[in-house]
């Protein structure tokens, strides 16, 4: 079973759930829009992200939920969408409505663009083919840091994550792979660095049995680009510089991986996450894809016992990246830990393929020393004290930003969640997309971003208000004043 096979499987089992006759697992009435908000815990800004309905591209909102701009023809249906200091938005952008592909230099593919205020393009690399990611010069994550604000520099690099079709007989003896492509461009758009991700398959720390599923069941499924089926072995969901940190600061030579121009990647469907030296393109880190109690880990010559397992089986994880400097936890790792289904290896009962053999249905957002592994904090429903695990659960897309006040903030993005939470767990902001693809009837958001007020010199600072929700168990609709009459 593929991929796609298996999310038909999903959507056909959300369909029947649908029937009147069915009950919802979960609420079926909710509160959308900001449903918690404590002004003098967050860190106050405005909110970016791009919404998955056809025609709203993506909007800009403040604290209290109200949409204050929106760039609709920026991230049509895309991700992600960011937000440059200046009023400036980025994200992908399309020639024609049919241009969707994520393949650079494909004729279908969209373009990823630059846009001011007032939606007009400033800057574009046509077919880019953009897809998950892409980072501008001077901020290595993409989001906001007192020590590197995201900017826009005419002529600064772009870190752009595409695809290419490639083949390579050692992953699968299926071709081609819908491969994924790394390249860096100028200001006239040049291609100064690539990488591909085929041509480094033998450095990846991989199990056989991991191989040997893979080659046959390599998530082969249809591409962005019409009539095109391709493998998406790996599917890398996030890439960024490391950029400055304490590690390189230190000692350059016993951290040479931490070097600030290497890029660390995300890779869902294999579980793991990487580091690239941008010199010589060769993989030097990397954690997953088994955390079992015999996995060793070894940096510097050293081996720190049982730190994979102490970490704990990750699976399907998006947004994994070094916190910037300038942040609480900077030289840490980030990452949204899914859950969900990811991998390949072994079958078992609920693969009984070996494709995305591993399963968890919980998600946590885990930040931990890139050394030793050890975690330093990790919030999830446990953490938050809750009995259900599956109350803090996104199974795909979802995100992490490190805000300056040591709060971050969390992107559910399966249920269209975002949440402002503390260092001790405390909810202190949370909005509810209201943007529902009228097809699937979801409201996913891939990754949302928080940026200061001045960002936008465009628009007038907001007033605040506190919102505080109402206590559940006394939250009622009221009943129609109309009386029943059987039959009716």
């Amino acid at each position: 079973m593929n991929r796609r096979q298996f999310l038909l499987g999903l959507s056909a089992a959300a369909a029947a759930s649908a029937a009147p006759s069915l009950s919802w697992a979960f609420p079926s009435v909710f509160p959308h829009g900001t449903t918690i908000y404590k002004p003098e815990k967050c860190w106050n800004g405005y909110t970016v992200f791009g919404v998955e309905t056809a025609g709203q591209g993506c909007v800009l909102i403040d604290m209290n939920g109200n949409v204050v701009h929106e760039w609709k023809n920026v991230n049509e249906l895309e991700h992600p969408t960011k937000l440059l200091k200046g009023g400036y938005v980025m994200g992908a952008t399309r020639q024609k409505p049919e241009m969707k592909g994520r393949t650079y230099g494909d004729p279908m593919s969209a373009d990823l663009s630059i846009c001011d205020f007032d939606g007009n393009i400033v800057r574009n690399i046509p077919l880019a083919g953009m897809h998950h990611d892409f980072q501008v010069e001077g901020s290595p994550t993409g989001y906001h840091s007192p020590d590197m604000p995201v900017e826009y520099k005419p002529e600064g690099r772009i870190l752009v994550l595409s695809h290419l079709f490639t083949e390579n007989p050692a992953i699968t003896k299926k071709k081609p792979l819908d491969d994924d492509y790394l390249f860096e461009m100028d200001k006239d758009n040049n291609i100064l660095w690539d990488w591909k991700a085929f041509e480094h398959f033998d450095e990846l720390k991989l199990p056989e049995d991991l191989k040997k599923t893979m080659y046959k069941f390599p998530t082969w499924q249809m591409t962005r680009t019409p009539g095109v089926k391709a493998a998406d072995w790996m599917h890398m969901n996030s890439a960024s510089a490391l950029g400055p940190n304490r590690w390189y600061d230190e000692d350059p030579v016993k951290y040479a991986a931490f070097h600030p121009d290497n890029i660390i990647c995300s890779c869902r469907q294999l579980n793991t996450c990487f580091i690239i030296d941008k010199a010589t393109k060769k993989i030097v880190w990397q954690i997953g894809p088994t955390f079992y109690p015999d996995d060793k880990w070894e940096f510097g010559g050293k081996e720190y016992k049982r730190a994979l397992y102490k970490l704990g089986q990750i699976v399907g994880q998006h947004h994994c990246h070094m916190i910037p400097k300038g942040l609480p936890g900077a030289g840490n790792i980030l990452v949204y830990d899914n859950g969900g289904f990811a991998g390949y290896g072994e079958r078992n009962p609920t693969s009984p393929m070996g494709w995305s053999n591993a399963r968890r249905d919980y998600s946590r957002v885990i930040e931990f020393d890139p050394v030793t592994l050890k975690k330093v904090w990790e919030h999830s429903a446990a953490t938050m004290g809750l009995r259900e695990t599956y109350k803090f659960y996104s199974d795909y897309v979802s995100s992490a930003q490190r805000l300056p006040n040591g709060n971050t903030l969390i992107t559910n993005g399966a249920v269209g969640q975002f949440q402002e939470v503390t260092p001790e767990h405390e909810i202190v902001w949370e909005y509810i997309s209201p943007w529902y693809n009228p097809n699937g009837r979801f409201n996913l958001v891939y990754r949302a971003y928080r940026v200061p007020y001045d960002y936008v010199p465009q628009l007038r600072k907001p007033q605040e208000f506190a919102v505080t929700p109402p206590e559940n168990t006394t939250f009622t609709i009221p009943a129609s004043k109309t009386p029943y009459k059987a039959g009716a």
